[in-house]
């Protein structure tokens, strides 16, 4: 059975991902920095096919002993990722450093680890940037554009790096469906107005966009955005 390790996984999106691909028939380990009871809680509803692992991105020694659970690995999903909004006179290096070390660094760190599996299986990552890499963010998201930004970037480079043993695409979307985002929310309200078709990004939206660059062999170096055609606005 083919094997997937998706960090972050207990994040709306993460969750879909790890549906998605239990689902699908994989082995998938949903990766989680703190949220322990709630990764078993979300393992315990879809059976032994998800199996919770700590791992934080932060931290090169728990990336190390989470990885060490892993006797293989055929996909990566790059999901971990934070964010925060400061004007760029009240944000501090210690948050710009924080986004950073979370959204492109911790990338970096667990794709090193796990890299001789996925050599060794021909597999592929899949890195979930944002839209915000691509179009100006709605005002005090410099940090976040930046290093979303950064992680189209390293998509690519490491795309060309690995070619043809592994295949590196990514997947931007833009304003996700969450709860408090109700219809009178003025960030659902702009994002709607701008949007082709008027309305958020359902997690299960991206995870399908996830499913299929992974299964399409013949794609690499690829960013595919998911934002109802808010770029296009």
């Amino acid at each position: 059975m083919k094997t997937v390790l998706v960090s972050g996984g207990t994040s709306t999106l993460g969750r879909a991902i790890c549906t998605r691909f239990v689902e699908e028939g994989y082995t998938v380990y949903c990766a989680y920095a703190s949220s322990k009871e709630k990764a078993t809680s979300f393992a315990a509803s879809l059976g032994p096919s998800l199996i919770p692992l700590h791992l934080d991105v932060q931290d090169q020694q728990s990336i190390a002993q989470g990885c060490a659970h892993l006797q293989s690995l055929d996909v990566l999903v790059n999901n971990s990722g934070v964010f925060s909004v400061f004007p760029t006179e009240e944000l501090e290096e210690t948050e710009w450093q924080r986004i950073f070390d979370v959204n492109v660094t911790g990338m970096f760190r667990l794709t090193k680890q796990v890299l001789p599996l996925l050599r060794q299986a021909r597999g592929n990552i899949i890195n979930i940037a944002s839209i915000n890499a691509l179009h100006p963010g709605f005002g005090g998201t410099t940090c976040y554009d930046a290093s979303k930004g950064a992680v189209v970037s390293y998509t690519k480079a490491l795309a060309a790096e690995l070619a043809p043993e592994v295949r590196v695409n990514a997947v931007a979307p833009g304003l996700i469906a969450a709860p408090y985002l109700d219809k009178d929310h003025p960030l659902r309200q702009l994002y709607e107005k701008r949007a082709l078709l008027s309305q958020l990004i359902e997690p299960d939206q991206v995870a399908q966009v996830v499913s299929f660059l992974n299964g399409c062999c013949a794609m690499t170096a690829q960013v595919i955005t998911v934002d109802c055609g808010y770029l296009a606005g």
